[in-house]
């Protein structure tokens, strides 16, 4: 091989490296970008004796960079970054599947969660128990919120055991305060997601005689201020000494409410456990499942990568969870368009899993991470390739001006 030849592939090989250093300066600021560099490999040339004379260099490859970035914490609700091991995992619109660490989402004209290229973002779908399903592209629902009629009624908090004594012989009558004590109030809603009322009035009737040292109680519920319909709707429940609620906490039958509003009729199982009798003000709370129609406000991913969706009615709904993939070799995967990596042999078995499980990292919600490249490293790089490659050139220009003297050298009669 001729010296201008082996000057070439020196001069060839930097131009690459040269062009690696650039792209990294040129993605500084890139979101999940990995620097690159060019690998170098001797060439072999003739056999000069025994000995191999070297033939050039040649570029065997470009490596990638894949130790983690700095994070940038943006607030946004639909940014992450990966902190350990993995990749987000997308799907392009030919249907084929993408890696990348840029975890900067946004949510597509029909709901899907899109990437920075517009793929498709892979993750466990949520089912209809709430249990996680496959892998496949996350989805933001764009309807509304279908009603879900209430079930469940639990109380909590105080009632006086200062309060006044009222026999309990007397009827509770909601529009006669002296009947009662205390009232509380909770929302329920029916199956076509009607808001209604739910009203408790509490009588504190004194020492129950039948169980020796606990006080007796009397409730009455109402739902939008009336017991037409309402069965089930009335008990007791007995305090120890100790003001903690030991008998009729959870009546065995539900409260059940036939509607005027053409909804099925309500059936409220009924939880008082919570409630005490401490010389404190009355002050007792309610909640209850149920919810009524409602439209979806925004979206999420917390720590745990799980995805979810808040509606106008305050409730929260997982949709799903990130998906993380991890490879047996990083450096087995290959740069396409966009900053995605694609999967080849070399990378060995890809494993996906949830955030934290297995070899995957967790996720930093609210957060992206920056490109890995460092700006001065690069600079310094850039410098000794310059100055390599005028090494090389300089050479060339050696043998260049070494040819010429041979050329021109006059040949003698």
């Amino acid at each position: 091989m001729s010296s201008f030849s082996i000057t070439e592939t020196g001069l060839t090989a930097v131009e690459t490296a040269l062009n690696s250093v650039s792209d990294n300066l040129a993605n500084a600021d890139t979101v999940g970008f990995k620097s690159q560099s060019a690998d170098f490999e001797t060439l072999l040339g003739q056999n000069v004796g025994s000995t191999t004379v070297g033939g050039g260099v040649t570029v065997s490859g470009i490596s990638s960079d894949f130790s983690e970035g700095t994070l940038n914490q943006t607030g946004q609700p639909l940014d992450m970054a990966i902190q350990g091991n993995g990749f987000f995992i997308y799907q392009t619109s030919a249907g084929q599947q993408v890696y990348s660490r840029n975890g900067q989402l946004t949510v597509g004209p029909t709901g899907a969660l899109l990437g920075p290229n517009g793929d498709e973002l892979l993750g466990y779908t949520v089912q209809g128990n709430g249990s996680l399903g496959t892998v496949g592209p996350i989805q933001i629902p764009q309807a509304l919120l279908a009603p879900a009629a209430s079930t469940t009624v639990s109380l909590s908090g105080n009632v006086n055991s200062g309060d006044p004594v009222i026999a309990s012989t007397t009827t509770i009558n909601p529009s006669n305060p002296a009947t009662y004590d205390y009232s509380a109030s909770v929302t329920v809603y029916d199956s076509l997601g009607n808001a209604h009322e739910l009203t408790f009035y509490f009588q504190n009737n004194g020492p129950d005689t039948v169980h020796t040292g606990d006080v007796l109680w009397s409730w009455l519920a109402t739902v939008d201020g009336s017991t037409t319909g309402l069965t089930n709707n009335s008990g007791t429940f007995d305090f120890n000494s100790s003001g903690a609620m030991v008998i009729g906490a959870t009546p065995t039958s539900a409260l059940n409410a036939t509607l005027t509003d053409g909804a099925s009729a309500l059936s409220l199982s009924l939880n008082f456990s919570n409630i005490t009798q401490y010389a404190s003000g009355d002050s007792v709370s309610g909640t209850a499942d149920g919810n009524a129609p409602a439209g979806p406000v925004s979206s999420q991913i917390n720590s745990r990568g799980q995805i979810s969706v808040t509606y106008s009615n305050g409730q929260t709904v997982q949709v799903g969870q990130v998906a993380l993939a991890t490879f047996v070799s990083n450096s087995g995967l290959e740069l396409t368009t966009g900053g995605m990596y694609q999967a080849t042999p070399s990378a060995g078995a890809i494993t996906v899993s949830a955030p934290g499980a297995g070899a995957a990292g967790t996720v930093s919600n609210g957060a992206l991470e920056q490109s890995n490249v460092s700006v001065s490293d690069e600079l310094v790089n850039l410098v000794v390739l310059q100055n390599i490659y005028g090494a090389n050139a300089k050479a060339l220009q050696s043998e260049d001006n070494v040819e010429s003297t041979l050329i021109n050298m006059p040949i003698q009669p």
